[in-house]
Parts: C-alpha cells; sequence; structure tokens
C-alpha cells in the first residue's frame, strides 16, 4: 500500500512545525540552561547560546527533510518510522548544534543519513515465504510462559518493589537500589522482552479479540515488571501501546505530533508564569534533548581511539583500555558525576566502537531492521511499540538493543506473529 497525499498532509507539516518552533523555544530559553548543559559547558569550556546561522541552516535542512517525508511515495507504516526519526533524532540533532560551537556539523549529519538510509532500504523487495502462526493460540501460549517466567522477578525484586512508583514517586530512589543489589542475568535479558515486547503483543490481541481476563492479567504483569525497577519507560510505553491503538499510522503520527505540541506549550507556560521547571526537565529534555548532548559527549571522547565494542561480543579478544565503562567515563568527565549512567544510542555507540565504519554498521543494520518490518505489513494498533523502539534507539547500543531490550524477539514475532496484521486486524 503506498502513502497517498491526502487531507491531513498540510495539517501534519503546519503541526510538525509548530512543534519545531515550540521545542526551539523551550530549547533555547531553558533546556540550554539545565544542570547537564550547564556540567558539559563547565567542562569543556564552552558556553550553551543561541547561534542565528546554524540555527538558519539546521532549519533549513528540517523543513525539506518534513517535505520530503510528506511528499515521498512510501508505505504507512514507513511514513510513520521516518517522522519518529525525525522527531526523536534529526530535530533535537539539529538544535543542539546550533546552541554550541564546539559541536559539529557531522553529528547532525549522521542523524539525517538514518532518516535517508532508512528511507532508501524501505524500497528493498523482498521476497520471504514462511509460515504465520495463529493469533489466538500465540496469545495463550505467551500468556503461559510470561506467567511461568515472572516468577523469578517475583523474588529477586520483591524485596524492592515499592507501590509509590505508581505515582512517579520515589522512582529514582528505587532504581538506584536495584542497581546496587540486584544482579541476575536471566531477569537482565528478559526483562525488557517481556516489558517492551511480549506483553504490549498480547495487550493488542487481547483487546481485539476481546479477551478481557487475559488483558486484566498481562496489564497487572506489565505493572509488576514496571515496579521491577521503576523503569519509566516501561510506564510509559505502557499507556504508548494503549493510546495509540485506534487509528492508522498516518493518523496516531498526527496525534503523537499534536500531543508534543501540548506538552511544548505546558513547559513553555509553566516555565515562563510560574518559574517552574521540572515538568521539561522531565518531558521534553529527557526524551529529546539530552540525548544528543550525551552523544556529543561520546563523539568527543572517542575521537580518533574506538574500542572496537571490546565491551561487548569481542571482550575475549580485544581488551578494554579504562577502568570504568563508557557510560560512567562520560558522566564523570562531562557531567560531573561518575555514578551518571550516560547511556547513548546506536549513532554514537557506532562511533565509540569503530568510528564512521561503526556508524554506518549500525546505521545499516537498523535500515535493515525497519525494511523487513516495512514488507511484513504490521498493523498500525502496534504502533506504540514502535515509538518505544525509536526511543531505545537513541539511548542504547545496537549489540544492547538486539539482546537485552528486545530487538530480537520483535523481529521473530513480527515475523511470525505480527506478520500481514496490516489486513488481518482491521
Amino acid at each position: 500500500m503506498i502513502l497517498k497525499v491526502n487531507k491531513y498532509r498540510f495539517k501534519f507539516v503546519i503541526a510538525i512545525l509548530v512543534y519545531y518552533c515550540l521545542l526551539s523555544l523551550v530549547h533555547f530559553n531553558h533546556i540550554i540552561h539545565g544542570d547537564s548543559y550547564n556540567y558539559l559547558s563547565y567542562n569543556s569550556s564552552s558556553t550553551f547560546v543561541f547561534d542565528l546561522p546554524s540555527f538558519i541552516l539546521v532549519s533549513l535542512i528540517i523543513i525539506f527533510n518534513i517535505l520530503l517525508v510528506n511528499y515521498i511515495k512510501i508505505t504507512p507504516f514507513m511514513y510513520s518510522i521516518l517522522n519518529l526519526v525525525l522527531l526523536f533524532f534529526v530535530i533535537p540533532a539539529g538544535l543542539f548544534f546550533a546552541s554550541n560551537k564546539i559541536v559539529p556539523l557531522e553529528i547532525f549529519i549522521y542523524n539525517n543519513l538514518l532518516l535517508y538510509f532508512i528511507w532508501i532500504f524501505s524500497y528493498i523487495n523482498w521476497d520471504i515465504k514462511i509460515p504465520v502462526l495463529n493469533k489466538k493460540e500465540v496469545v495463550t501460549v505467551l500468556l503461559v510462559i510470561i506467567t511461568i517466567g515472572i516468577i523469578p522477578f517475583i523474588f529477586v525484586y520483591g524485596p524492592y518493589i515499592n507501590l509509590k512508583n505508581l505515582l512517579l514517586i520515589d522512582v529514582y530512589k528505587t532504581r538506584t537500589l536495584v542497581t546496587e543489589n540486584v544482579s541476575n542475568m536471566y531477569t537482565a535479558y528478559t526483562y525488557s522482552w517481556y516489558s517492551k515486547v511480549l506483553i504490549p503483543i498480547i495487550i493488542v490481541f487481547c483487546i481485539y479479540y476481546r479477551k478481557r481476563t487475559a488483558l486484566v492479567f498481562s496489564f497487572v504483569f506489565l505493572m509488576f515488571l514496571y515496579l521491577c525497577g521503576a523503569h519509566k519507560m516501561v510506564f510509559l510505553g505502557t499507556f504508548a501501546v494503549l493510546l495509540f491503538y485506534k487509528y492508522d499510522y498516518f493518523r496516531k503520527t498526527y496525534l503523537l505530533i499534536k500531543f508534543l505540541i501540548i506538552v511544548a506549550i505546558i513547559c513553555i507556560v509553566l516555565a515562563e508564569l510560574f518559574d517552574s521547571h521540572y515538568f521539561w526537565s522531565i518531558s521534553l529534555n529527557r526524551v529529546f534533548m539530552l540525548n544528543p548532548l550525551i552523544d556529543y559527549c561520546f563523539f568527543d571522547f572517542f575521537e580518533g581511539k574506538p574500542i572496537y565494542w571490546s565491551t561487548s561480543f569481542m571482550s575475549r579478544f580485544i581488551e578494554y583500555p579504562y577502568e570504568l565503562s563508557p557510560d560512567h567515563i562520560i558522566g564523570r568527565d562531562y557531567l560531573s558525576n561518575p555514578k551518571v549512567n550516560a547511556n547513548t544510542g546506536i549513532i554514537a555507540n557506532g562511533f565509540k566502537n569503530a568510528g564512521l565504519i561503526g556508524i554506518f554498521i549500525n546505521i545499516s543494520f537498523v535500515s535493515l531492521f525497519f525494511s523487513l518490518l516495512n514488507y511484513f505489513r504490521i498493523s498500525s494498533k502496534f504502533y506504540g511499540m514502535f515509538i518505544v523502539l525509536i526511543f531505545t534507539f537513541t539511548n542504547a547500543s545496537l549489540t544492547g538493543s538486539i539482546l537485552t531490550h528486545g530487538l530480537l524477539i520483535l523481529f521473530v514475532m513480527c515475523m511470525f506473529v505480527l506478520r500481514k496484521t496490516e489486513y488481518s486486524l482491521k
């Protein structure tokens, strides 16, 4: 199915431009004066300010990208993915580049390349002939597996469950306790498999097939997993799946932009009228603008000294040269706190491991992944999962995404279960 020019196109272009302007206001008036930016400014002997020439350059490129995505012939799924890449990668990287002269233009270019690679790879004609499993039977089997698989979490995380976390209270306190006291290989690997992939898929099928009891159990399981470490992305991802259950890919993307516009307006009102900076700090800053800052730190530190995956699958062959892990090195040297877990995404992680070659490896792999998902013709009812997936790519390595963040499990489920649901789940 090809996305046709329709009545929403002009409205969407206007909406995303409005959001871009509002995010720019929040970024240049408030975010660049936040703690993380101040720490980086101090440790790099630089100043974060609004740079008009850079902002004009960035804006022209972003406007071109917005128009490109809205005029090219692509499937509805790919349309939504490209817009998510714009929101989570291209726009934040552009605004960050326009706020400090020490930031190289290349980082912004790499984020644009991710957008273009995903677009180009989407035209690959795949021909995969494999069976698709029965959806109702899969739901029952998966629910049984998760019911059994979640038992170890009760024993491992039980002492650290804090019901206040459901109200987003004491989240970081719980996370610190879990980090310091829990070390279990099984729960570390399966946590995201269950919480970001399998249970959200079950929830969508339960809603569609009206399996109310299974839906309640699935929701309870997901909330329990959220309490096992208080990972807000699990909490927010749950509601993303529920909120974006209805409508097609195009309308959901438009609704997401409208939601972000409302968030940006609230941030501006609270900051300007009530001098409250908490909301923009936990929303636009945390979700969008903190990632390019950490990306820059990785690019700056690992320039000319890649570690060749010595902290992951190459650790047996290549010795890691530092005492601290990369994320803690960045926390110590750039954010003035070695305890900060400064995770970065696929682009900076690629550079950290193999320089420019590492970037192209990661970008190509992700583009190939989305090309296959595009071929699978997955229902828009799973749109919330892909929002979480794109966000994962902004703050996790590729190997981490594959093994511990559920990318491999998601691909298997898309191939054997979600394939062709665009036609079967109406």
